[in-house]
């Protein structure tokens, strides 16, 4: 189900607690992954430019990340998927999924957060309902950095 050059991981119990009193219904708690982190789904890779890791590091320093956070979070980056996308495709093969999972799996929740450490922290923002139609319709709008999103079959 998921596309290829995605993989889900699923968050410790510890990780994993912090989305689940989101949604009490769920009962596990995944990381989608684009090789060894997700940026890839969001940001452009510029080539040999690396101009994606200014605004990363810009970024991670709005977000309070220590250096050597920074560097670390920077090394994982580098080492790209196997699949190469750019954010606009893989925005069309996530919104493909997540449909596609709605309609197998019933509501899910998405969160899509940046961190140095790729560990969830407690989001500020409430959860809203998305249903799938208005994530088929806008692929890249609809889940936006921060904002827990229930996506579900129909609202």
């Amino acid at each position: 189900m998921l596309p290829d050059g995605l993989a889900a991981d699923l968050l410790s119990p510890a990780e994993g607690s912090i989305l689940l009193t989101l949604l009490p219904s769920a009962r596990t708690a995944a990381r989608l992954m684009a090789g060894t982190c997700s940026c890839d789904l969001f940001i452009e890779r510029r080539g040999g430019v690396r101009g994606e890791e200014a605004e990363l590091r810009r970024i991670y320093r709005s977000l309070g990340v220590s250096r050597d956070g920074v560097i670390r979070a920077l090394e994982r980056h580098r080492k790209a998927g196997r699949v190469r996308h750019s954010p606009e495709r893989w925005s069309l093969l996530v919104a493909a999924f997540v449909a596609e999972h709605a309609r197998n799996a019933g509501p899910t929740l998405f969160l899509r957060q940046l961190s140095a450490d790729g560990r969830p922290v407690p989001p500020k923002e409430s959860v809203i309902t998305v249903p799938v139609r208005d994530v088929r319709a806008e692929p890249s709008g609809w889940l936006a950095d921060g904002r827990p999103t229930l996506v579900v079959r129909s609202a």
